[in-house]
């Protein structure tokens, strides 16, 4: 599936990163400071004014290591934004906005960071989904960022900028399925080029409609444990144990190795309500069955 490929040799100044992936941060550094109107160059661990002036990278790069690279243009221009200047808006039209919005999953440790460096205020209107954060962000070919409250507010709310966001992902449609087996475990897994497809966690029943799928009445089990991955079982009396288990060893896998990381927990979706239904407690996985799960898991012993 693409998702396991080997690593090319670490950055001498930026260990956490590849040589490419650390000179593509140095790179978009410079580009950001020269949009700011100040030359510096390359300098491996700093980039170097020409007033002698040392710009350091690693607190950028403690914040692209929790992010997928295609967000790293806005989040480095933001930093050094922030700390020549006051941070700014966006400047984005309403109809901008409305074209180019969807509902976007972040890791809990980037949500933090981003209210360190802007306050609380800034995504007010975040919605807690499947215990991550979930909030709205604008799409373009080169970046993806995040729409600000006050953005929400300048076109007309955020329910009316949700409502466009999940119509946009709709539009966009669910992506193929690849067939996974592990371990006597089957499931389904949506892995697409999109950093929204986990995204589709939050409205399960237009996913389901989407695929033409007729779930039975004990739902399905999901997990989401990457941005751009979604995986689905649809739960039935032919459901066994070993179908958790190789859901859970695939999202512990994803989650661990994959560049965008979100969460390695299992959920089931009622056919209303998404509630996880697993937990971590140091190396242990631990299943917390609602009892119409354990009834079928039983009616095989």
């Amino acid at each position: 599936m693409g998702l396991f490929s080997r690593k090319s040799s670490n950055d001498p100044h930026l260990p956490e990163f590849t040589e490419k992936q650390a000179n593509k941060l140095r790179e978009l550094g410079v580009l950001a400071l020269r949009g700011q109107g100040v030359t510096v160059i390359d300098a491996g661990d700093h980039l170097a004014g020409e007033d002698g002036q040392k710009y350091g990278l690693f607190a950028v790069a403690r914040k692209a290591v929790l992010l997928p690279e295609k967000e790293w243009p806005a989040m480095v221009g933001q930093h050094f934004a922030a700390g020549l200047t006051n941070a700014r808006p966006s400047e984005v039209s309403a109809e901008e906005l409305l074209e180019g919005v969807y509902p976007k999953f972040i890791a809990p440790e980037t949500m933090d960071w981003m209210e360190r460096e802007h306050g609380p205020e800034i995504y007010s209107y975040v919605r807690p989904t499947a215990r991550l954060p979930l909030l709205i962000a604008l799409d373009s070919p080169e970046s993806v960022s995040y729409v600000t409250a006050e953005q929400t507010e300048a076109v007309g709310g955020a329910d009316l900028l949700w409502e466009k966001a999940f119509s946009n992902l709709i539009a966009a449609g669910p992506g193929q399925p690849e067939d996974f087996t592990l371990e006597e475990g089957s499931f389904l897994v949506f892995e697409t080029e999109s950093v929204y497809q986990s995204s589709w966690i939050a409205c399960m029943d237009q996913f389901i409609e989407l695929l033409g799928y007729t779930p039975g009445p004990l739902g399905a089990l999901v997990a989401i444990p990457a941005t751009n991955t979604l995986c689905l079982h649809l739960v039935s009396e032919a459901t066994t144990i070993d179908d958790f288990r190789a859901m859970l060893m695939f999202a512990a896998n994803v989650y661990a190795q994959h560049p965008s990381p979100l969460i390695p927990l299992l959920y089931w979706w009622n056919g209303k309500t998404v509630e996880p239904i697993s937990g971590i407690d140091g190396e242990d996985v631990n299943l917390y069955l609602p009892d119409e799960l354990l009834e079928v898991l039983q009616s095989q012993q």
